[in-house]
């Protein structure tokens, strides 16, 4: 027996996001909790990275009984179901983005104010196919990286993107 959510209309784009986190939640017998809602309603219009202090105050904007705890608790849920990825660029601190089984990007990292930017390079994954055709290995993943500093004039030190 299944549940039937009622997830909103405009998340269509993103349906098979909630499709598979209230798959996950029935198989671990938890419940979509009004403000876990909110949280993931909140995380899939981010489209970007985010740590949960951020999100956190984002998500109070909206409702402010939600605590940070129940953030935490969402994010790891959502990457214990596959539906996150959690990063540590800089400092420690993790960054969650949503986890697209169609799109692979990588990432260039300001080491001055923080700034993460998603790239893709078909000839970068061509040349990691090839080093690992050569050396006898078979990819199954890979996390790209790349450190530096922006050459932008705006780039302002520990400020948070």
């Amino acid at each position: 027996m299944t549940e039937k959510s009622n997830f909103p209309t405009n998340m269509d784009h993103d349906q098979w996001f909630w499709d598979v986190l209230n798959a996950y939640l029935i198989q671990q017998s938890l419940k979509q909790t009004r403000q876990r809602k909110v949280v993931v309603e909140e995380f899939l219009k981010l489209d970007r990275h985010v740590d949960a202090e951020d999100l956190h105050n984002i998500v109070r904007k909206r409702d402010p009984r939600v605590g940070l705890a129940t953030v935490y608790r969402t994010l790891n849920l959502l990457k214990e179901a596959g539906l996150a990825d959690q990063k540590s660029f800089r400092d420690g601190r993790s960054v969650f983005e949503v986890h697209r089984p169609d799109h692979h990007h990588d990432h260039l990292v300001c080491l001055d104010c923080g700034k993460i930017m998603e790239f893709e390079n078909e000839e970068i994954e061509s040349l990691q196919n090839q080093v690992a055709d050569k050396l006898g290995f078979k990819l199954t993943g890979h996390r790209l990286d790349l450190y530096g500093h922006c050459l932008k004039r705006n780039c302002m030190p520990d400020a948070k993107v």
